[in-house]
């Protein structure tokens, strides 16, 4: 499973519209409560877990995808 469609699944949006630009100031669904459902989300996924200081700032899929591979994940 690609990081687009894990963050497209847990926001309930088409995947076309995830972009490494997009975040909660682009995507109406990405709330707080979304943001941490989607982290639970990727931990399972990708069988690893995030620090609060790793999760807490990110604003964007690319942000995302940067703290993904910063652990050695490939996301696609």
């Amino acid at each position: 499973m690609t990081l687009t469609e894990v963050v497209a699944g847990v926001l309930e949006v088409d995947p076309a519209e995830v972009t490494d630009e997009s975040g909660p100031g682009s995507i109406g669904t990405w709330t707080s409560l979304r943001h941490l459902q989607l982290v639970v989300t990727l931990e399972e996924v990708y069988g690893l877990s995030f620090a609060f200081e790793e999760i807490r700032d990110v604003r964007s899929v690319g942000e995302l995808r940067t703290v993904l591979r910063a652990k050695g994940t490939e996301t696609r």
